[in-house]
């Protein structure tokens, strides 16, 4: 008795992933054990970072059984600066903090936009909060407030209160704000802004604002901006066209191909329908006839669906019908249907037609053999097809898994 290997490909590559992610996390495993021996201790998150907890296994704890390894579950606090460590990070950091607040300024004493008033330094682990003299004019989130600030400027004073939870320091920094630069544009618009809000001011009993025609000794003639940009449109009909194209390719590779595995799917059944009816005393023809009006009357009565193979028999048995020779028509049949199975059929009742039917119904048996044959292999190679492509989401589906799973356990041994 032959023994056939009893997984498909999707439980054989599920099994190897599972003992792929099994070795995998026995590496981790390991690794964190050598971790704990060889480095004698537990590493300390930085300052700022917050603490660490490990599950370790102790063994040595249960004084009658040494080798019993109990679970343990030790908190590990964050790590802190020393005395010296502290002063000398305290007094490294003040160009750090300049750098980090002037944001898209120069310098601080020239401030015309946002400053950059973090709440913390996370590479050193410090938290940070900020204070103003003045914060009508700086707050302390850094928002510049210069719409009325004169062009000689004004100076503000900026307090940071540094701290890592136990030591802290204070900067105090003199920042001059002065007006946004603006463009001759921009100011333009500014002025003439500040007069409208003026007349809006006095019309403010009025359903509506009106517009002054002159301003300046100038004719003023007012325009709607557009709401939207319509400029991407001729783009996406651009895009859209050549989407299109390939959909349509794509539409007639993808029904040709379904064309010829419906042919192929029907070539045993149009072979088996010919040997019946030839058997039973129809010639040719009377069977191609009768298997044509089965079809029609089938399709008709909603029995059964369009199929490519039979329309071409029915376009057949018209043209042999309508005075065509029986042996071109059949030519052209396998012509149409364009596989080699049915050039071969169009061949040997091509043939026929010319050196007589005696030894037609044993090829076709022959031919019926041989197409049941290919039919079964055809539908073992849609279901292997079927088969590979649920591998894709299946692997993707597992390799999430896996980074859910093997992450957190790197993270938590560093």
């Amino acid at each position: 008795m032959k023994w056939r290997f009893p997984f498909t490909k999707i439980q054989t590559a599920c099994a190897v992933l599972g003992i792929a992610l099994y070795a995998v996390m026995k590496l981790v495993s390991a690794a964190g054990g050598q971790m704990v021996s060889e480095g004698g201790g537990l590493k300390r998150a930085g300052p700022g970072q917050g603490d660490t907890t490990y599950d370790i296994l102790v063994s040595g704890l249960d004084q009658e059984n040494g080798n019993r390894k109990i679970p343990v579950r030790i908190p590990v606090r964050e790590r802190q600066y020393g005395n010296e460590e502290v002063k000398e990070l305290f007094q490294r950091i003040q160009p750090e903090l300049i750098k980090q607040m002037l944001g898209e300024n120069e310098t601080l004493e020239e401030v015309r936009e946002n400053l950059n008033l973090k709440s913390s330094l996370g590479e050193y682990g410090l938290r940070i909060s900020w204070e103003s003299d003045n914060p009508q004019v700086i707050d302390s989130f850094g928002i510049i407030h210069n719409e009325e600030i004169p062009e000689e400027g004004k100076q503000v004073w900026l307090m940071a209160r540094v701290t890592d939870g136990h030591y802290e320091d204070r900067y105090e920094f003199k920042v001059t704000v002065y007006p946004a630069s603006l463009t001759q544009e921009e100011k333009l618009a500014a002025n003439f802004l500040q007069w409208i809000n003026q007349m809006d001011a006095k019309q403010l009993t009025e359903d509506r604002l009106l517009l002054p025609s002159v301003y300046e000794g100038n004719r003023l003639t007012y325009f709607q901006t557009e709401k939207a940009d319509y400029r991407v449109l001729p783009v996406l009909g651009v895009l859209l066209a050549a989407l299109l194209y390939v959909k349509e390719e794509f539409d007639k590779k993808s029904q040709a191909k379904i064309r010829e595995q419906q042919l192929l799917f029907d070539y045993s059944e149009v072979v088996s329908k010919l040997v019946v009816y030839i058997g039973a005393g129809l010639t040719v023809r009377g069977a191609w006839e009768r298997i044509a009006a089965g079809y029609k009357e089938a399709v008709k009565q909603g029995k059964r669906s369009v199929r490519p193979a039979y329309e071409e028999m029915v376009k057949t048995a018209g043209q042999i019908g309508s005075g065509q020779s029986e042996g071109r028509a059949y030519s052209e049949f396998g012509r149409r249907c364009g596989l080699q199975a049915y050039l071969k059929l169009s061949t040997l009742l091509e043939q026929s037609q010319k050196n007589g039917s005696r030894q037609l119904r044993q090829a076709l048996e022959l031919e019926m053999v041989s197409a049941f044959e290919q039919r079964k292999n055809l539908a073992k190679k849609l279901g292997e097809e079927a088969g590979t492509k649920l591998l894709l989401p299946l692997f993707m589906m597992l390799g999430v898994v896996m980074v859910m799973i093997v992450v957190p356990a790197f993270l938590a041994f560093y």
